[in-house]
């Protein structure tokens, strides 16, 4: 009796419960017929969660397997149906020329297939190109059907429950909706999102998925346009069927903030540096630059080098310099009302500007299904249209961002309030607090020979 070394292959392109139950009666059934074929089970290779047809996807067990073939350490592959093993032209045709290099074979049990035969060879091939239409068809019908999701306004269901709502998305849950109100104001009155995300972790918040949050999937939480009640799917917004957390023009001040590019571009130095591009050279008029002593002590410097148009002239510590400035605005706000600032930065003109963003998304909405959909524009018409509104849409995220100044003075209250909770503050917020009423601050050149700090070379630039 000639004895078979084989490879049992199972796969389940979605393991929805984490059971791997359809793995085990494929597992199961492929054991019973080695053991009626008396041949010996060499390995298993099982992949879950992957997917024998979608493009860039590797399936490492699957090259496992592929691997022992070459290498001679099986004589054949038993797996539970064809489409189990390969759902690709390009897949079959490489386990045909290992097993056809090496003598070897493939047994499939609910096909029945048995490529020592030609014709288990030729209906291998053809049952895998049936396998790749059947996909292509299906990949078809899936995309269709959330084009007429998404027009239609219906959520989409797939993946993790969204924070705030039901599984279903037809309720809000009030105590994690507070939450997504929370943050939003608070990103709004200035604080980072590694901050409020390590304000969550303390306060034992979780994610959906029972996981902390930290700042990515926070942002990527407050950003979707799904809390505003809209549906987005390829470049087409449309109203949504569900209950909105935030308002529409709430959701685009949220999304304003946290899409500014400086928001991101100043996070370094803003996390240990109070006045990063506040300072100003008094020599030669240069913003200051961030950059510790050797011992790490904190300074700013007007630096001066190549493409660095500095007169590196002036070298401060940070510390005393921070301290004057905080103090000085201290005094500033003290018994001061914030009326001014609130209104130079609440005024008709943010209303205006979400009414102009509101406005440039929807005309770049038509503008697309023109396009794409309707046909009704060439390639060019679009292409240039598009460029004008997203210029202007870039242009008016900006400003609308740029009242965040003035939303942090909203948050305080009253001037007096700055003193009180600014030690429990983050330091984003801080930073804003002093972008709401300095416009800059002039580090004066020191008299020779003077080797201490002298406040009175701190000049501040109020705002008008």
């Amino acid at each position: 009796m000639d004895t078979k070394r084989v490879a049992i292959y199972t796969r389940i392109s979605e393991d929805r419960d984490g059971t791997q139950t359809a793995t085990a009666r494929q597992l199961e059934d492929c054991q019973s017929f080695c053991e009626r074929q008396h041949w010996q089970v060499q390995g298993i290779y099982e992949d879950i969660d992957v997917s024998a047809y979608k493009r860039g996807v590797t399936r490492p067990q699957f090259e496992a397997m592929l691997a022992a073939i070459v290498q001679g350490e099986i004589d054949g592959v038993v797996s539970w149906k064809l489409d189990r093993l390969c759902r690709r032209q390009k897949d079959i045709i490489r386990v045909l020329e290992a097993t056809e290099q090496r003598g070897a074979f493939v047994v499939t049990l609910a096909d029945s297939i048995d490529t020592r035969t030609v014709s288990g060879r030729a209906v291998a091939e053809i049952m895998t190109t049936m396998a790749t239409m059947e996909s292509e068809s299906t990949s078809l019908r899936v995309k269709r059907a959330h084009q007429a999701s998404a027009k239609a306004g219906l959520p989409s269901l797939g993946g993790t429950r969204a924070f705030g709502y039901s599984k279903d998305r037809k309720a809000i849950l009030p105590e994690e909706a507070t939450l997504v109100h929370e943050a939003a104001n608070r990103v709004l009155a200035g604080e980072g999102l590694r901050g409020i995300a390590l304000d969550w972790e303390a306060r034992g918040i979780r994610t959906p998925t029972g996981g902390l949050w930290r700042a990515t999937p926070l942002r990527r939480m407050l950003m979707s346009p799904m809390l505003a009640g809209l549906r987005e799917y390829e470049g087409t917004t449309t109203e949504g069927t569900w209950p909105a957390i935030l308002s529409v023009a709430e959701h685009i001040k949220v999304t304003s903030v946290l899409g500014d590019p400086l928001r991101r571009k100043s996070a370094t130095n803003a996390r240990s540096y109070l006045l990063s591009g506040f300072l100003r050279c008094g020599r030669c008029g240069s913003v200051l630059v961030a950059r510790p002593r050797m011992d790490k002590v904190r300074r700013y410097v007007c630096s001066r080098g190549p493409g660095q148009p500095g007169c590196g002239g002036i070298a401060r510590l940070a510390e005393p310099v921070e301290q004057v400035v905080v103090e000085a605005v201290f005094a500033a706000l003290e018994g001061a009302s914030l009326e001014p600032y609130l209104r130079k930065g609440l005024n008709g003109e943010e209303a205006a500007v979400i009414d102009a963003i509101t406005g440039d998304e929807m005309t770049l909405e038509q503008l697309t299904r023109d396009h794409y959909v309707d046909k009704i524009i060439t390639r060019s018409e679009f292409f240039s249209a598009r460029a004008a509104l997203t210029a202007r849409l870039e242009s008016n995220r900006a400003r609308l961002a740029s009242h965040r100044s003035a939303a942090v003075m909203t948050a305080v209250g009253a001037g007096a309030e700055v003193r009180k909770q600014w030690e429990s503050r983050p330091l984003e917020w801080r930073r804003a607090i002093l972008s709401a009423v300095i416009d800059h601050v002039v580090l004066l050149p020191a008299i020779k020979g003077l080797n201490r700090f002298d406040p009175e070379l701190v000049e501040i630039v109020w705002r008008a």
